[in-house]
Order: C-alpha cells, then sequence, then structure tokens
C-alpha cells in the first residue's frame, strides 16, 4: 500500500509525538509498504515568531492541508494524520468523487483532557494558564480533534479514556504505543537491580502542568524527611537547574541534578543507574517515558493516566497512587526503603513494559490498515 503520513510536530525522532511517526514509517516500510513522511518543517510554516505562532494556535489545519496536496493524497491507499490537523484536506477528499484514500486520524491523546489538567492546575494556583492559552491554543485544538474525527473514516487512539469517550462518534481503535526499538534492546541486559545506586530517583519530562511538577518538588520533600540521602535526576526538560532549584525545598536544592537535554546514549546510562522512576503526570497519551523506565527494571512510582492506567496494577508491577504529593512521597519512601519490594515491583514491571514492542505496535497498524482499506474507498 501506498501510506502518507502527516504529522504536525517538528521532526524529532526522539520526541513522543514525532517518533511514532518514525517508528511506523519504519516498520510498514520492513513490510513491504511505500511510506511518505511529512513534519512540521515540511509545510513551509511563516518565518517570522509571530505569523509562526498565529498559523500554530489558529490556522494549522489549514495550513497543513494546503501544503499537503503537493504529496498528492489521492493517489495514497491511506493518509494519516494527528489531532485533526487535516481535517479540511480530509473533508475535500471526501467530496471529490471517485476512489480515494482511506482516512485516518490519530489520537496522540485528547487534548480536552490536557486543557482540564492545565486549567485545574491553573485554578489551584500550581502554575499560570496564560491568556491566550484559555481562549485560542486550548479550545481550538478541542475544535480540530472533534473535527478530524468526525471527518476520517477511521480514529485510532493509543488509551482506553480516549477509546472511550470517542467510541460513540465513528470507527475507533485501540492500538498503544511501543517502547523505541534502541532503548528496547538496550534493556535486554541491564544493571541488576540490586546494584542501583541507592535512593536515585529519576524523572524525565517537560515542566509543565499537565506533567504534574507542581508534585515533584513536594513528593521529593517527603522522600527526603525518611531518606535525606536520596537524590533526584531530572532530564529532559531544557531548563536549567537554577530555573527549577526555585521549585524546591531550600534543603533539597543541592539534591537535585538537572540535565535540560538528555541523548540517548544518556537516558539509558540514567536508567541503568536509578533505582525509581517518577511520572506523576495529570493527563497522557500514552506517556513513553513510563514504560521506557520500565523496560531498564526501574520500580516506579505513577498516576493513573495513559500506559498506567490501562496496563499496571498497584503493587504488582508499579506503585499507581494519585497524583499528590502525599501519595506519591508516600511510595517514594516505600520503594526507596524497602529492597524487596522494589526490586519485584521493578522485575514484574519491566516484563510488562518489554512486551510493548514496535513489532506489536506496527502490527495494529497494518491490521488497521489492510482491514479497513482494501481497495481504496468509493465515494
Amino acid at each position: 500500500m501506498r501510506i502518507l503520513l502527516l504529522s504536525h510536530s517538528p521532526n524529532d525522532p526522539d520526541g513522543g509525538a514525532s517518533r511514532i511517526y518514525h517508528v511506523l514509517s519504519a516498520g510498514l516500510r520492513a513490510r513491504g509498504h511505500d511510506v511518505e513522511v511529512r513534519h512540521q518543517e515540511d509545510y513551509g510554516l511563516p518565518a517570522g515568531r509571530l505569523p509562526r505562532l498565529l498559523v500554530e494556535r489558529v490556522a494549522l489545519p489549514q495550513w497543513i492541508s494546503r501544503s499537503a496536496r503537493s504529496a498528492l493524497p489521492e493517489e495514497h491507499d491511506v493518509v494519516m494524520a494527528s489531532g485533526g490537523t487535516t481535517y479540511p484536506l480530509f473533508r475535500r477528499l471526501r467530496t471529490a468523487g471517485g476512489r480515494r484514500p482511506l482516512l485516518v486520524s490519530h489520537a496522540h491523546g485528547m487534548s480536552v483532557y490536557d486543557r482540564i489538567a492545565n486549567l485545574g492546575e491553573a485554578r489551584l494556583g500550581h502554575f499560570p494558564a496564560s491568556a491566550a492559552y484559555r481562549a485560542a491554543s486550548a479550545p481550538f485544538s478541542d475544535w480540530w480533534e472533534y473535527r478530524g474525527v468526525a471527518a476520517a473514516d477511521v480514529t485510532v487512539v493509543q488509551n482506553l479514556r480516549d477509546l472511550d469517550q470517542l467510541r460513540s462518534r465513528g470507527t475507533v481503535v485501540h492500538v498503544p504505543a511501543a517502547v523505541h526499538p534502541e532503548l528496547l534492546a538496550g534493556s535486554a541486559v541491564i544493571t541488576p537491580l540490586d546494584q542501583r545506586v541507592p535512593g536515585q530517583v529519576l524523572w524525565f519530562g517537560t515542566w509543565e502542568s499537565r506533567k504534574g511538577a507542581w508534585y515533584v518538588p513536594r513528593a521529593f520533600r517527603r522522600l527526603r524527611e525518611a531518606v535525606p540521602a536520596a537524590r533526584l535526576v531530572i532530564g529532559g526538560t531544557g531548563r536549567s537547574h537554577a530555573d527549577l532549584a526555585a521549585h524546591f525545598d531550600p534543603p533539597d536544592r543541592d539534591a537535585i541534578t538537572v540535565l535540560p537535554r538528555v541523548s540517548r546514549a544518556e537516558q539509558m546510562q540514567l536508567m541503568n543507574q536509578s533505582q525509581v522512576f517518577l511520572f506523576p503526570s495529570l493527563s497522557e497519551g500514552f506517556g513513553l517515558a513510563l514504560p521506557e523506565a520500565m523496560s531498564f527494571g526501574l520500580a516506579a512510582v505513577t498516576s493513573p493516566v495513559g500506559f498506567a492506567a490501562d496496563h499496571l496494577t498497584d503493587g504488582v508491577d508499579a506503585r499507581v497512587v494519585p497524583a499528590t504529593a502525599e501519595h506519591l512521597g508516600a511510595a517514594l519512601v516505600q520503594l526507596v526503603t524497602d529492597d524487596d519490594v522494589r526490586v519485584r515491583i521493578g522485575t514484574r514491571g519491566r516484563e510488562t513494559a518489554r512486551a510493548f514492542t514496535p513489532d506489536r505496535m506496527v502490527d495494529g497498524y497494518d491490521r488497521l490498515f489492510r482491514e479497513h482499506a482494501g481497495s481504496r474507498v468509493t465515494v
């Protein structure tokens, strides 16, 4: 089949949204499909900061849909895009007449839940939500997403909450994401769980409200009250130590290490050194960082969203607790101080996480495309 994948995200093989397209396209090509992938850089967005921002916030679907015409989408068997960012293109293809491609809307994670999390944190006084986010970014993202679902033949979701929300709106298929192939290979042999840096906790993610960032310093304070030697490594935020240290209590500031950017090799090294992974997100489509850390045997403390809500059991393969400093902190204390529990949960969690292979994910998409495309749809 000829498959066109239209990502609205910057081309970043390590970025969660873009990574899906990279791994999927490689897997589909290995199965003999002709796959073209376009990323944000391929759509000729305005170079000026303000014009570009305006397009990204209020007119991205129209811009991508116009630009994507050069890829001749009507000559493909499948066209897939995320977040409703090609709903005008899908509408045009539906009404053009004749044969057309299967139109697939892909949900990385419904933006309405991100919006609820972000505005909730703002109302609690934890993180601000700008007027532009309230008035444009959030409502436009919701609007695009639902129009993308309505214009598509089938929607792919990565978690069961999105499946539940969208099932009544058309054909919806659940295909979980996958651990990156390099991380899966790198975690085949790991540092023994009883030989990790004592008390070292790892956290990867952007420092923002929906990632539960407000709760991280407070949960770490609870841990340090019980285990003064505990340390926290924060990776991939793009922020400096000075930026983040101010969020922590003064006694804890020297106990954190901030790595603004982390290569995949550094990521694997950190995951082989650390004992516990902290993942307190309030909203996730899947949450790739969690299973990828668990694949290296880190015992996880996580909130019940995305991958954790669908695939983990508290006390069995992770500690799955509400995103409060009290719950997260108590779970951290348990895993850092009880070696037997930490090793047991880390071992079971590793088995669970390593089952989410790229082949498993590609199987889901390949089966979906074959079942629903068949020969191209006739209008």
